[in-house]
């Protein structure tokens, strides 16, 4: 949210406090309609909605006040004029998942990979 926004300064926020605030919906970034779904909310409403693909000018919209985006907190800590808030319910959890052809790979890029992620 905007490092101006009066909610800025909260250690966290419920999603479903935030549905009646101003949302962009950027589809190719930040989509609503999934934010919507995984948090089981009809109510929040998209203030504008940005077709393009760039983080920077979605982070540009939401610091000038124009709405809200949920952002990868890497995303905020990088963009000027943004504040992160964390969401403190629901969870929202991002998953990765890595398929391997099986124990012939075991030393391949892929087995790798797993190993680097399980650190």
């Amino acid at each position: 949210m905007p490092a101006t926004h009066p909610l800025a300064r909260r250690p966290g926020l419920a999603l479903p406090d935030l549905a009646e605030a101003y949302w962009i919906d950027a589809p190719a970034v930040a989509p609503l309609a999934e934010l919507r779904a995984a948090a089981g909310l009809d109510g929040l409403g998209a203030g504008l909605r940005y077709e393009g693909a760039d983080v920077a000018v979605l982070t540009s919209l939401v610091a000038a006040g124009h709405g809200l985006a949920l952002l990868p907190h890497s995303v905020v800590s990088v963009a000027s004029g943004l504040v992160g808030v964390p969401l403190s319910a629901p969870r929202l959890v991002h998953r990765i998942e890595l398929l391997n052809a099986g124990a012939s790979a075991g030393d391949g890029p892929a087995a790798r990979l797993a190993a680097a992620l399980m650190r």
